[in-house]
Formats: C-alpha cells, structure tokens, sequence
C-alpha cells in the first residue's frame, strides 16, 4: 500500500490524490498501480491516463491525476506508451505490474 488517496469518479475513473510536498510522475503511476492490484486486477492488464494532473474532483483544492482500467468507457484514446515517463498525455499507459515498479525505493511501497 502506498501514502496516496484512491477515489472513484466516475466513468470509470479514478484519480490518484496528491499527499505532501513535491510529487512526480512514478508516484501517481505507483499508486495507480498499488490500486488495481489491491482490487484484484491482474498485474497484467493496461491503465491509461484520463488527465493530466489538475484539481481533484474528489478532494477539493487538493492535485490529482485521473486513471483508468477501461479506456473505451472513459473515452480515451490509447496511444503507443510514452518512452519517457510522465503524466500529461491522455492515453498513455502501462501494465499494473510496469507502475508498481515504480513503487520500489520510493518509500511508497511496502511488503
């Protein structure tokens, strides 16, 4: 489990909460992937970024960046994956399993 919000909005997507100072692209990706695994999604499986990080919808004044398991009910258009990585091209994706490498090392990762 890692230190960041998980909330629901809607459309089949969900955004990851912001929590403390400076946050960057493997934390949001991290704790995306923290949650579909925590669901039960095979590590596996493709998520794709809705938003770029903006206002929260569930958290008012708080940042966030919107996710989801299912882009055709998001009305996203998956793209080929980025090859640096970041979180502001709608589309862009990667496997549970790719973001929650992302979890090692940082402190938001925990066995």
């Amino acid at each position: 489990m890692n230190r960041f919000p998980v909330a629901e909005i809607g459309n089949a997507t969900f955004e990851v909460i912001a929590r403390g100072g400076r946050v960057g692209a493997r934390d949001y990706w991290c704790a995306a992937g923290d949650y579909g695994i925590s669901l039960g999604i095979p590590s596996s499986r493709r998520m794709y970024l809705v938003a770029a990080e903006g206002l929260s919808q569930a958290s008012p004044g708080g940042k966030a960046v919107r996710f989801t398991f299912d882009p055709d009910a998001a009305g996203v258009t998956p793209i080929q994956p980025q090859v640096s990585l970041s979180v502001k091209v709608p589309g862009d994706n990667m496997t549970l399993a790719a973001a929650r490498q992302f979890c090692i090392g940082t402190g938001l990762f925990f066995f």
